[in-house]
């Protein structure tokens, strides 16, 4: 686990300022990320992925091209997917979200139930977009159907350096801990804002299993050992993408990078 001085890298978006326009794909090499928008990239033959809670359909709030040259190297590296020739490796979230207010999504989350969500890391081949499954979605779902506003990402900034555990009240500098607060808002890496007393996450805890002399998978015992990868920026605050009770970011296990779990915290 991150001791209570180490301090951790957070990058932050640099969104395009070109008028909108013919539309972008998520492999367009002079982009990282896609946020939010009605055009997700579906795998050949996948459905639009749908609620487990309430059988809507899931709204894209986040695609990554981890193989983006405009992604940061750090962040490529701890994703830590190698891809198959002729692939590029893409971060998805999804969020159950009829308005800004993403209730579904809130409730779940905070009764640590990650049905509501999906995150999910891919790897896709050009052209791979499941145009058909897109279009059926598109008209089941209506005009009025609530997407958050898509802006394009073509890089990212690193900030200041933050707290890795932010949270530890009883160890480590407090000067330093004032000085490198976590910031909020969306960002790769860093530390996340717990943004209250409460925190609520389906996933406490990893299982995953290591390989064995034998090279066979060796179960593990439960452990702990989780980095902030992405905050995804949703708070209370008037202008957060999506407005539920605290801020919401992905965990990912350090001993098995594939294991991600999405975490609120906040007062509720």
């Amino acid at each position: 686990m991150p001791e209570a001085n180490d301090l951790v890298t957070p990058y932050f978006p640099v969104y395009s300022t070109t008028a909108g326009g013919a539309a972008i794909h998520i492999l367009d090499p002079t982009i990282s990320a896609i946020f939010g928008g009605a055009n997700p990239v579906l795998l050949p033959g996948e459905a639009w992925p749908r609620c487990g809670v309430c059988n809507s359909h899931l709204i894209p709030y986040i695609h990554i091209n981890v193989s983006s040259p405009q992604t940061p190297s750090e962040f490529r590296q701890k994703v830590s997917v190698r891809p198959e020739a002729g692939h590029s490796v893409l971060l998805q979230v999804f969020v159950c979200a009829e308005d800004e207010n993403a209730v579904c999504f809130q409730e779940a989350i905070v009764g640590a139930d990650d049905s509501a969500c999906l995150v999910r890391v891919v790897q896709i081949a050009s052209p791979s977009t499941n145009d058909d499954a897109q279009q059926a979605a598109r008209a089941e779902m209506g005009e009025d159907r609530f997407f958050v506003h898509e802006r394009v990402i073509t890089g990212w900034t690193a900030g200041r350096p933050e707290v890795a555990n932010a949270t530890n009240d009883d160890d480590g500098d407090e000067e330093l801990r004032i000085n490198h607060a976590p910031a909020p808002g969306l960002k790769l890496l860093g530390s996340p804002v717990r943004d209250g007393d409460n925190y609520s996450t389906a996933r406490e805890g990893c299982t995953g299993s290591s390989a064995g002399n034998d090279g066979d998978g060796v179960a593990e015992e439960e452990h702990y050992e989780w980095r902030c990868l992405l905050q995804l920026g949703t708070s209370t605050e008037e202008g957060a993408p999506l407005c539920v009770v605290g801020n919401t970011w992905i965990n990912q296990c350090i001993r098995h990078p594939e294991v991600l779990a999405m975490v609120i915290g906040g007062d509720w």
